[in-house]
C-alpha cells in the first residue's frame, strides 16, 4: 500500500496542501499520514519541556478535527493516521520517512514575502532539498486536479543523469502525458536540433514526450511559463549542486511556482507498489 506523509501546522495555507494530499491520496489508493512536529523553541531546548511550552492535548484535538474534516470531504475513501511528535522538525520528517517509504512527502509553502511561520518556510525548503523520497510542493491557492499532464523542467546537463526510472514510475501511475520543458538565457544556446540529438535514446523516450524549449532571462519565470501555457498539473524538478537547477535556485522554484511542484533528487526512492 503506498503512503503519503503530509505535515501539517494548522494555518490555512497547510489544510489546503493536506486537501491536496488526502485527494491525491484517493486517486492513488494511498494511506495518508498527517505529521505535526512540535518543535523545541531555542530558548527552552536546554530545558526540560513542561505543559507550559505545548499544548499535547490541544494539538492531538487538532489533528483529529482535521483528520474528520478530510475524511468527509473524500468521503471516507482513504485512512487517514495522525501523528505528533516532539522533536527537530527535518530530522523527524527524515525519521518518518525511513518507516514509512512514502509516494512522496506533499507539503504547503508560502509566498516568500510572509514567511510568518518556520515551520512551512525552512521546512519546505528542507525537504525539497535533502528528502530521499520525492516532495510534492503545493502552491497556497492551488486545488487538486487529477494529474493528466506532467512536465519535467531539465537544463539538459547532465540528461542522462536524470532519475529517469522514477519518473518514468510516476508518469506511468497517473497514466499521464510527458511534457519536458527547457528555458535558456540567450538563443545562442537554443538549438532544436541539438536538443532533438541529445534526448534522441533517453529511456524517457519511451513516453512519448513533447520538447518546448524557451528564451527568457529568468529560467524560473521561463519554466513557470510554460507550465501555464501548456495547463501543467504538476511540474517536476531535480535540484542539483551547480547550474540553473542547482539548490539555492530550486528554492525560488518552491517559493514562487504557481503549479504543484515535485521535487526528485538523482538517488531518490520511489516506491513501485
Amino acid at each position: 500500500m503506498r503512503t503519503i506523509i503530509a505535515p501539517v501546522d494548522f494555518s490555512t495555507v497547510s489544510e489546503n496542501a493536506s486537501l491536496y494530499a488526502a485527494q491525491l491520496a484517493v486517486n492513488i489508493k494511498a494511506d495518508l499520514v498527517l505529521l505535526h512536529i512540535m518543535e523545541l523553541p531555542l530558548a527552552v531546548a536546554e530545558y526540560p519541556v513542561t505543559e507550559s511550552v505545548f499544548d499535547e492535548a490541544g494539538i492531538e484535538k487538532e489533528l483529529e478535527t482535521l483528520k474528520t474534516k478530510l475524511l468527509a470531504a473524500v468521503n471516507n475513501k482513504i485512512s487517514i493516521r495522525t501523528k505528533n511528535i516532539l522533536g527537530s522538525t527535518g530530522h523527524q520528517i527524515k525519521e518518518l520517512c525511513k518507516t514509512e517509504r512514502p509516494f512522496a512527502v506533499v507539503i504547503a509553502t508560502h509566498s516568500s514575502s510572509v514567511l510568518d511561520r518556520f515551520f512551512l518556510g525552512s521546512t519546505t525548503v528542507y525537504s525539497a532539498k535533502h528528502l530521499r523520497y520525492p516532495v510534492i510542493v503545493v502552491p497556497h491557492n492551488a486545488k487538486y486536479q487529477t494529474i493528466k499532464k506532467i512536465a519535467l523542467a531539465t537544463d539538459l546537463k547532465g540528461v542522462y543523469d536524470v532519475p529517469a526510472e522514477e519518473i518514468e514510475s510516476i508518469v506511468r501511475l497517473f497514466n499521464a502525458e510527458l511534457e519536458v520543458f527547457h528555458a535558456a538565457k540567450n538563443e545562442n544556446v537554443i538549438n532544436r536540433n541539438s536538443v532533438d540529438n541529445l534526448l534522441l535514446d533517453h529511456r524517457l523516450l519511451t513516453l512519448s514526450p513533447r520538447f518546448h524549449v524557451v528564451k527568457n532571462k529568468d529560467i524560473m519565470r521561463g519554466i513557470t511559463d510554460l507550465a501555464k501555457e501548456y495547463n501543467i498539473d504538476l511540474l517536476i524538478i531535480i535540484p542539483k549542486k551547480h547550474g540553473p537547477f542547482h539548490k539555492s535556485q530550486s528554492k525560488d522554484f518552491i517559493f514562487y511556482t504557481d503549479v504543484p511542484l515535485m521535487a526528485i533528487h538523482e538517488n531518490d526512492l520511489v516506491p513501485k507498489s
